[in-house]
């Protein structure tokens, strides 16, 4: 199956990629991170209508689907952008209007609230949990599913503790939640979370793909740059090996990010394609920043260089919502 983008998500991976051009380069990045206002990132995929793709505009939302949640997220990912308070709200804004929930789900999608899955983000996306819970400190509800049966709960921000993780990546918000009491919110089909799952899976491993093409532009640019014995370091065969094997670890995981994201919204399959994309894109994006440091040496891990932001990302994007191993465990395990 060959997947392409049509023009209108060309359009939008356009306009995404020249707003972040715009208004956030790795000096916002920088900025935002050092001063903990991730609000000010959240504030600017409101006003460019982020918050809403994914969900049916008949509710309130952007419309749109995975695919384009994916172009998305790989612009996003390039820059390192903050965006889990977005992230957290199109995963759960569909599993609101499915509840019922209409009003809730079109305030996410408007950006004027923020709803979070209160599942555990270390587990592939479907475990109810209490802690390192995506987008907690930014939340104004979280949506918790019940342990068994098709039912959520809901909760207000104001009746929870959270307790923010403080993370190597300081682009990304994950945080504990207690909270002695919620009310039914209503309940919809299992099918519902697991289309949430499945684009959880999808969308990260977009995030990771960005950063990873990214790493492998700066460090293409980088070791054209920097000379050694007189010729630049790019020139010596060790490097042009380890530069051609980023490139094919990255349109690896383009491949297998786009065939997730198009057997998602088809509903081809789904959850195993969701699985292989996350399994396959992050690994590569692992390896890809793996080697960008390297060919860098020890100056792309310090806080002045713009490399540690994409680095940092993506080794976060592979354990977010399970890791690879994870993810292929369950593969083998639909397979057996």
């Amino acid at each position: 199956m060959r997947v392409e983008w049509s023009d209108e998500q060309e359009f939008l991976r356009e306009a995404v990629a020249g707003v972040v051009a715009r208004e956030a380069q790795f000096t916002s990045v920088r900025g935002w991170a050092e001063s903990g206002q991730l609000e000010d990132a959240d504030a600017l995929a409101v006003r460019q209508g982020w918050t809403g793709i994914g969900l049916d505009e008949e509710v309130g939302g952007q419309g749109g689907g995975t695919l384009e949640l994916a172009v998305l997220a790989e612009q996003l990912g390039r820059g390192a952008v903050p965006w889990d308070r977005t992230l957290a709200g199109v995963l759960a804004a569909p599993v609101l209007a499915a509840a019922g929930a209409s009003e809730l789900a079109a305030s996410t999608a408007e950006g004027e609230r923020v709803a979070v899955l209160a599942v555990d983000a270390r587990k592939p996306l479907g475990h109810p949990g209490t802690e390192w819970v995506l987008g907690a400190p930014q939340a104004d509800v979280f949506v918790i599913p019940v342990i068994e049966g098709d039912g959520f709960e809901v909760l207000l921000a104001e009746d929870a503790r959270v307790t923010p993780h403080t993370l190597v990546d300081r682009t990304r918000s994950i945080g504990d939640v207690e909270w002695s009491s919620t009310r039914s919110l209503g309940s919809a089909p299992r099918s519902v979370l697991d289309t949430a799952a499945a684009n959880a899976a999808v969308i990260v491993a977009a995030d990771a793909l960005g950063a990873a093409a990214r790493l492998l532009e700066l460090t293409v640019q980088y070791v054209g740059e920097r000379r050694q014995f007189g010729v630049p370091v790019g020139s010596f065969q060790a490097v042009k090996h380890a530069a051609a094997e980023m490139l094919v670890d990255v349109e690896a995981a383009r491949s297998a990010v786009m065939h997730g994201a198009w057997a998602v919204g088809a509903g081809e399959d789904a959850a195993q394609h969701a699985a292989i994309a996350k399994a396959v894109a992050c690994a590569a994006a692992v390896r890809v920043a793996d080697k960008a440091l390297f060919l860098h040496g020890a100056v792309g891990y310090t806080w002045e260089h713009d490399l540690q932001f994409p680095f940092k990302r993506i080794k976060s994007d592979a354990l977010l919502f399970g890791s690879p191993d994870a993810h292929l465990d369950a593969l083998a395990s639909a397979v057996l």
